[in-house]
């Protein structure tokens, strides 16, 4: 296997805790694994204490051929471990930005310029709110150009612009803001009046104004933030398609920066338009010669950027309560603060019957009477193995290993799955939404058949003698589906051993002893002695 890049902090014992989880650091060679633990890797004792980047295998808990590329010293080490520790939510930011940096570094695409233009799949729910702020202020009107002998500035322009704006924008609701004053005041005051409205995103109305030869198109935004790049990425593609002017690019802004106290204090994604100079008399008059056009750029990357967000207006925190979209017209509540895995179960344990419930009807609806039901046992024992945690507490707005937001990682496919109101699997979502997509998804995978004769997975995995009518031995078959025990990719060689995990989930053979004859990835590791514990826990909780 080729190595990778990984950041994270060196612990006592060679270990090493990262983003994805604390692994030992072993010198030996991959093909080594069996004395993996027994050569450790030598550089990680003089480095205990530090935040590294390096290059290893991962094979189960042990990272193997380990190579440090860079350490940071220890004085800035120990200042970050302390700033992580005491802010959890920056600890989250630390945390994204370092694999973000990671993916740049070892050549993988930055998603946020894979964005999905097309106008296919419209958001779920009502239409999310797009905020259209007009820069300036009438007493403060910003740079000025002369167009036809009349002087003309940012705010009389854009304030026209937002009108055609309007009825051009189908995917979307649009509120256009004006300024309070044209003071300095007014100016500070501004992103807690945007904040107020709650928009999902905002856009802030601009011409450039620097000199009469400066020319072409740029977008601000505010740097780092994934979001605020994608909607850049959407509006200055646009710019440059209506308005053919010179491609300026994507501008990152610090709270310090030029524009940045508004793109810092504005907690929606927000970005600046600056679709030409105002103060360039040639490409003033150009542009106003395509006004219309401008305000097509504009219509359609607010339609471009609505179209990617799910179930817009309940996926600002995850507190949300948002009306089921499993049971029409109910509204599921859940407790999820300061809660440990069994507490969280036993807490809302009322509530989850009642989703259980209404799942099943949903199940019963496309799969007919005899379909196969979700129970309490599937649900406290998938919910046991793949709850996201934080210090030891479920976290509703959990980051999982392959980008999957919420306290359960819902599939990438979920909407192949559940239908197209299902929100999007790698954006944050109340953790109503997200429990009663994964428990549906469960539910699915339960009834629909993939295969065909003689395999019929999944549906039919449930049906067989010895499982069927077995709460406990389908909760831990649907763990197995989960976790890709019947998908041959994840065998070296393949196939999946159907029979023998069928014959083994018949007799109630342990989880590990189970995979440990098989070529499964994770056989034989401590994965699967902590799946078959947090099955075990979850069983006799129910």
């Amino acid at each position: 296997m080729e190595k990778q890049l990984y950041f994270g902090l060196i612990l006592s014992n060679h270990e090493f805790a990262t983003p994805e989880g604390t692994y030992f650091l072993s010198a030996v060679a991959e093909e080594a694994v069996a004395n993996a633990r027994s050569h450790p890797y030598a550089p990680a004792r003089e480095r205990e204490g530090q935040y590294v980047a390096l290059r290893a295998v991962v094979h189960g808990g042990v990272m193997l051929g380990c190579s440090i590329v860079e350490a940071a010293p220890p004085i800035t080490s120990q200042l970050l471990a302390r700033l992580l520790e005491q802010e959890s939510g920056l600890r989250g930011q630390v945390l994204g930005l370092v694999r973000e940096v990671r993916d740049e570094l070892v050549g993988k695409p930055e998603p946020v310029d894979e964005v999905e233009t097309p106008l296919s799949v419209a958001p779920s729910g009502p239409l999310p709110l797009c905020v259209l702020d007009i820069g300036h202020h009438p007493d403060a009107p910003g740079a000025c150009g002369v167009l036809g002998g009349v002087k003309c500035c940012e705010f009389r322009f854009n304030e026209e612009l937002a009108k055609m704006i309007l009825p051009l924008v189908k995917e979307a609701r649009v509120s256009v803001m004006h300024r309070e004053s044209g003071s300095a005041a007014g100016y500070r005051a501004l992103p807690a009046k945007v904040n107020a409205m709650e928009p999902n995103f905002v856009i802030s109305l601009h011409a450039n104004g620097n000199g009469s030869t400066a020319h072409g198109s740029e977008v601000l935004y505010y740097d780092g933030s994934t979001e605020g790049r994608k909607l850049a990425t959407l509006l200055q593609r646009e710019f440059l398609k209506e308005l053919g002017l010179r491609d300026r690019g994507l501008k990152p802004r610090t709270a310090a920066e030029r524009g940045g106290s508004q793109l810092a204090g504005t907690r929606a994604t927000i970005v600046i338009g600056e679709p030409f100079f105002i103060t360039n008399a040639a490409e003033f008059a150009a542009v106003s010669g395509k006004k219309a056009a401008l305000a097509r750029a504009y219509a359609t990357a607010i339609d471009a950027y609505a179209v990617t967000l799910s179930n817009p207006p309940v996926t600002l925190t995850s507190g949300r309560e948002p009306a089921s979209q499993v049971e029409p017209g109910a509204k599921f509540t859940f407790v999820t603060d300061n809660l440990t895995k069994d507490e969280f179960l036993q807490r809302n344990d009322a509530e989850l019957e009642k989703l259980i419930a209404a799942v099943n009807v949903r199940l019963q609806g496309g799969y007919g009477a005899n379909c196969t039901r979700l129970t309490r046992e599937d649900v406290w024992v998938l919910t046991y193995c793949e709850a996201g945690l934080r210090d030891g507490k479920v976290d509703p707005d959990h980051r999982h290993s392959e980008g999957e937001r919420g306290m359960l990682p819902l599939p990438k496919n979920v909407r192949d799955w559940n239908g197209p109101d299902a929100p999007v699997w790698d954006r944050p979502m109340p953790v109503a939404r997200n429990l009663e997509h994964f428990y549906l998804y469960l539910g699915h995978l339960k009834n629909k058949d993939l295969t065909g004769a003689p395999r019929h997975l999944y549906g039919g995995l449930f049906k067989i003698k010895g499982i069927a009518g077995h709460a406990a031995r389908q909760a831990k078959v649907l763990a197995g589906a989960v976790h890709g025990y019947f998908y041959s990719p994840n065998y070296r060689p393949g196939p999946a051993p159907y029979e023998h995990l069928v014959h083994c989930y018949q007799t109630d053979v342990p989880l590990a002893k189970m995979m440990e004859t098989t070529t499964y990835v994770h056989a034989g590791t401590s994965v699967m002695t902590g799946r078959e514990r947090n099955i075990e826990v979850a069983l006799q909780l129910v």
